[in-house]
């Protein structure tokens, strides 16, 4: 493999902090299982390896790990950015969100707090879906949300939303959001999106950037339009996809287990206008896949029409009333 730098490269943020284009996902294993302990040598070496971004999340059940690999790491905590999410059932109390996943962390602060779905669930233990204009609505949390930054909480953002929930948000914020955290890979590209949340200063994270398993295979892994790619630029499939979505000005979050591929992933290459136009147009030369619609578990049929969490499609903002995509 051709010897590539590590990336060190960071976007910068609607209210002034430096973001890292390459972090470590933290959403792999079973909290309080053998993989426990897997992820927090990832997470202790990533850091030691020139990562400086963890991404992680309530639902995950990971945040002590998270919190107790930094502290091991050796890397001063204000060198690391740390993100994560809280989930649906605390949209009626972020604030109560925050504390928890800071004690669970064991950090004084969180660099960045996201709403991990748009969707709200009523308290735990019901954690019964609501509609999309049930209280507390998408915007009555964001509202919430915004009394929380300060010192424990430096910037507050979103996740999985898009272009037509931002702008429902927009007439009601004080605070625009400092981050949107989407599914986005070759086959579910965003190209409406990413340029929409950055014509608004909204910084864009991508998850599942090197797809995801279905039928046993994942062609952004195999198919020839990236092994090509990556055999002129002597690095893997994985590498090409990631360095395609920082090229865009987005900041990717890989996650695993293998040290290799940690060290692998953050040293990125540089595609050429063609290359990126390319995988630009494999959702329309391969295939389009929407990996949000494999969560059954999200999944409800209301009057036999499938629903995200009761939500229409339509009042996701994925697709107009035809059908078509709209991201």
């Amino acid at each position: 493999m051709a010897d590539h730098p590590i990336t060190t490269k960071t976007f910068a943020l609607n209210q002034g902090d430096k973001f890292p284009a390459v972090g470590l996902g933290t959403w792999q294993g079973s909290h309080g299982s053998d993989d426990s302990k897997a992820l927090e040598e990832s997470i202790i070496h990533s850091l030691k390896s020139g990562y400086r971004l963890i991404d992680t999340a309530q639902h995950y059940g990971v945040e002590d790990i998270v919190g107790r690999a930094i502290r091991d790491s050796g890397v001063p905590r204000e060198e690391i950015t740390v993100v994560t999410k809280f989930w649906g059932h605390w949209h009626h109390d972020p604030a109560e969100a925050l504390r928890i996943s800071l004690a669970d962390l064991g950090l004084d602060y969180v660099d960045v707090f996201l709403m991990h779905w748009p969707w709200a669930t009523t308290p735990a233990p019901e954690k019964k879906p609501l509609g999309k204009y049930e209280s507390p609505t998408f915007i009555e949390t964001w509202l919430a949300m915004e009394k929380l930054v300060g010192p424990k909480c430096r910037a507050i953002g979103v996740s999985n939303f898009t272009e037509k929930l931002l702008e429902e948000l927009r007439e009601h914020e004080t605070i625009v959001p400092a981050i949107n955290q989407v599914e986005l890979h070759a086959f579910n590209p965003n190209l409406k999106l990413v340029p929409y949340c950055q014509s608004r200063g909204i910084h864009v994270m991508s998850w599942s950037t090197l797809g995801g398993q279905r039928d046993g295979e994942n062609l952004i892994l195999s198919h020839q339009l990236f092994s090509d790619i990556a055999k002129a630029h002597g690095c893997s499939t994985g590498v090409v996809s990631l360095s395609w979505a920082v090229q865009r000005g987005i900041t990717v979050i890989p996650k695993s287990k293998s040290k290799a591929r940690i060290e692998e992933n953050i040293k990125l290459v540089t595609l050429s206008a063609e290359e990126v136009d390319k995988i630009n147009g494999a959702q329309d030369t391969i295939k389009r896949q929407r990996l949000s619609n494999d969560i059954a578990s999200m999944h409800i049929k209301i009057d036999g029409k499938p629903t995200f969490q009761k939500w229409t499609y339509q009042e996701v903002g994925w697709e107009d009333e035809n059908g078509q995509w709209l991201v």
